[in-house]
């Protein structure tokens, strides 16, 4: 019997062929990011600045200024906190239409997508730290990016010691004590629903909020002390 010489031989099954071209393209996206987030700037030029710890470099890259807290700008119909405008106008004098060295922790990004970094001028100053000096923003530590946690602490004692910028009103207690935790470093209110889910291993009592900020404990958000 003559066989039917259109038909194929040993074809590949169409789902083994699918699901090859899917990996293929899966595996393309990956790179494409792991790519995007392998090289990240070692400098760039500051185009913006949006507050005092965030500014925007050539190319649309929105950086988180590492280490620090500066005080929050308006937002929402809630007024500026104090000296929120001359945070960001140190920052600006700083950086603004500067090409800036940036270096990085363990980890390069937020949970907005923001990249993290430490800036440093053409003298090597260090702009995080230079902040914290000036009294313009405080520490605020997230482990594991604790690189140049000595260097910022540093800079937040003499702040304190001098009553520079934000420590004229931020050393006022209004709280018979305060609780910090010793794993984040966070500083709650005794009423706080945060800290009373901490855990009593971690937690550290303050009746004095300079001790507490002389330490490297910062305000809870929630609650803000």
């Amino acid at each position: 019997m003559r066989q039917d010489s259109s038909r194929k031989i040993s074809p590949w099954p169409r789902a083994l062929i699918s699901s090859l071209i899917l990996l293929a393209g899966c595996g393309l996206l990956v790179g494409a990011c792991g790519d995007e987030r392998a090289a990240p700037p070692q400098a760039a030029l500051v185009v913006q600045v949006v507050d005092g710890d965030t500014v925007v470099l050539a190319g649309g890259i929105k950086v988180r200024v590492l280490g620090i807290d500066a005080p929050e700008m308006e937002k929402d119909g809630r007024p500026a906190d104090f000296l929120a405008h001359r945070a960001k106008a140190a920052l600006t004098e700083l950086t603004l239409n500067r090409t800036v060295g940036l270096s990085y922790d363990r980890l390069r990004y937020d949970h907005y997508g923001r990249l993290l970094a430490y800036l440093r001028l053409s003298d090597q100053t260090l702009v995080n730290a230079e902040l914290v000096r000036r009294g313009l923003a405080r520490v605020y530590f997230i482990a594991p990016n604790l690189r140049y946690q000595k260097d910022l602490l540093t800079a937040q004692q003499e702040a304190i010691e001098a009553q520079r910028g934000v420590w004229q009103e931020l050393l006022k207690q209004d709280e018979p004590f305060y609780l910090g935790n010793r794993h984040s470093l966070r500083l709650h209110r005794p009423k706080c629903p945060l800290a009373a889910k901490m855990a009593r291993t971690n937690q550290v009592r303050f009746t004095s909020l300079k001790s507490a900020y002389l330490q490297g404990y910062s305000p809870c958000r929630s609650c803000r002390p």
